[in-house]
């Protein structure tokens, strides 16, 4: 029985044939369900195959993580449980539930060669299954960035990059990711790589858009970009912010039953013992007015009476009236606005 299982979709048949076509050449022994002999029960065989396995391959695609990919997520999941899961992408896909947390490794841009860095750290990691030994970090990113620094004409950079492969991995990431030349291209390419705790670009472009100061720009980062490179520093300004409260006076009304008799001096018609009415009873609704404000959680700025029902009647040859209404009151309306700060 071989060493390595391979879990796929049969509708890649033909990619996941070149892996093992190149897995072979490498030297290593590959199972997979076109090796079948006839006539023997199709899916006992696999199973066997897969419990006797020391090393499963799990192939994610647009297929094996879609709806169609029971059969790989099952396959993928037994390997996990027994430890000995090495899960490759040929698509850019992310892993299905419960499979995020082991790193895959990114043949998307595979072309079949075995001197491929990332091929090679599929090959290191076969072998450090079928051994029982810990996977060993991965080359392929850190290769890849220093080919698109080539490219980009950072020479010195690359210099750098070869001289740090010879210390601690994640401090070498550190110390090229960090490079003084064409900043922040390099930082962004490390973000895109996933190496060196570097931002992606987009998280680096949404940091520095943020308002300074702002807890809910901070919120909404961490919300957008929960596994940021910035989430550390977003969550320790939280952890600080400054509770301040202002007091603000926002526009206002309020309406009071307001009675107004009828007077002692007749006028020509109605419509002007009206007007006498409501001049009147100016100083009844101003009166309402301030003792309905009289607390600190108003002010008064107007005060108007408004007839609602008139009682009007002829008296010695003239007209008095008096109504039933209110007092209308404008007002400012005391509040007090909190206001978070977080940062300088």
């Amino acid at each position: 029985m071989s060493e390595i299982f391979i879990s796929y979709k049969r509708e890649d048949e033909a990619r996941v044939g070149r892996l093992v076509k190149a897995l072979g050449g490498a030297g290593l022994s590959v199972w997979w369900d076109r090796s079948l002999p006839g006539g023997e029960s199709w899916r006992e065989q696999i199973q066997t195959a897969l419990l006797a396995a020391k090393c499963v391959i799990v192939v994610w695609t647009n297929e094996s993580v879609g709806a169609t990919g029971d059969f790989v997520r099952d396959e993928a999941s037994q390997a996990k449980r027994r430890g000995v899961l090495v899960p490759v992408m040929l698509d850019k896909v992310d892993p299905p539930l419960g499979f995020g947390e082991i790193q895959a490794i990114n043949l998307t841009h595979w072309k079949g060669s075995s001197r491929d860095p990332f091929f090679m750290d599929l090959c290191a990691a076969v072998a450090a299954k079928a051994e029982g030994r810990p996977v060993p970090p991965g080359k392929g990113p850190m290769k890849r960035m220093l080919r698109r620094l080539t490219y980009s004409g950072v020479a010195s950079a690359i210099g750098f990059g070869v001289l740090a492969f010879g210390l601690d991995l994640f401090k070498a990431q550190e110390q090229v990711c960090g490079v003084a030349l064409l900043q922040p291209q390099i930082s962004d390419v490390c973000g895109m790589l996933g190496l060196g705790a570097r931002p992606t670009k987009i998280e680096r472009l949404a940091w520095e858009g943020r308002e300074p100061g702002s807890c809910a720009d901070l919120r909404a980062h961490i919300g957008r970009f929960p596994q940021g490179a910035f989430r550390g520093h977003a969550e320790g300004l939280l952890a600080v912010k400054r509770v301040t409260q202002e007091e603000i006076w926002e526009p206002g009304s309020h309406r009071l039953v307001l009675f107004a008799g009828q007077g002692t001096v007749p006028t020509a018609n109605e419509a002007s013992a009206q007007s006498a009415a409501l001049a009147r009873a100016q100083t009844s609704a101003e009166r309402l007015c301030r003792g309905f404000a009289a607390t600190m959680q108003y002010r008064v700025t107007s005060a108007k009476p408004a007839a609602q029902i008139w009682n009007c009647e002829e008296v010695l040859g003239g007209v008095v009236c008096g109504f039933e209404g209110e007092a209308a009151c404008g007002l400012l309306v005391r509040k007090v606005q909190e206001f978070e700060t977080c940062g300088p």
